[in-house]
């Protein structure tokens, strides 16, 4: 069983960063060495150790908080881990794992990156309150529509995120994979590190 922390540390880099650690080495190393001969992908996502950790509520908006712990709460899922600082919003540099729970255990078994080139802002925007079925009856792009969904914007972008954002990232064809990594950890000891990263 391999163990996962989060530790404020000094990395390598002499970036102060939290950053997760496995079995007492910094994910950056292991990322690392895994794209040693992937040169332009790591430095399409490099410096690693400047990527920040997923798991909070320190979005910008609460619905992509909201949408962060529903993808915690899932048992076969491919989910962010970290994200490039400055947006941290699911648009840029977003490293993902292929996690599953089962016996008791938390399996990461593969570690990619999301491709962003699929993605198209006028469906993810006709995904919202739009596909719900909200009574919103006027055009999307329209200064009503807009003034409606500035207004009611938490629960406009969760659902933006659970009806095409969730469903992109599940699409194996629009992730880069990695690595095979298959790190296996205790269930009850990931969740109190993912409930520690809600209580700081």
């Amino acid at each position: 069983m391999n163990k996962i922390e989060i530790k404020n540390c000094v990395l390598l880099s002499g970036y102060k960063a939290r950053a997760f650690f496995i079995d007492n080495l910094p994910l950056e190393e292991y990322i690392n060495e895994w794209l040693l001969e992937k040169t332009e992908l790591l430095q399409s996502i490099s410096p690693v150790c400047e990527l920040a950790i997923c798991w909070t509520d320190d979005y910008d908006y609460e619905g992509d908080a909201k949408f962060m712990r529903f993808l915690l709460n899932q048992n076969k899922v491919i989910t962010p881990i970290l994200s490039c600082p400055d947006d941290f919003d699911f648009s840029c540099i977003l490293i993902v794992a292929d996690i599953v729970r089962e016996n008791h255990k938390v399996i990461w078994k593969r570690i990619g990156q999301v491709n962003h080139a699929g993605e198209s802002f006028e469906e993810e925007k006709r995904s919202g309150i739009l596909y719900g079925g909200h009574d919103v009856l006027c055009d999307p792009g329209s200064p009503e529509f807009q003034k409606w969904v500035s207004e009611h914007w938490t629960e406009e972008l969760y659902l933006r995120r659970i009806n095409y954002t969730f469903p992109y990232y599940q699409n194996e064809n629009n992730i880069e994979w990695f690595a095979t990594c298959n790190f296996e950890f205790d269930e009850k000891e990931y969740d109190a590190l993912i409930e520690s990263c809600y209580h700081h």
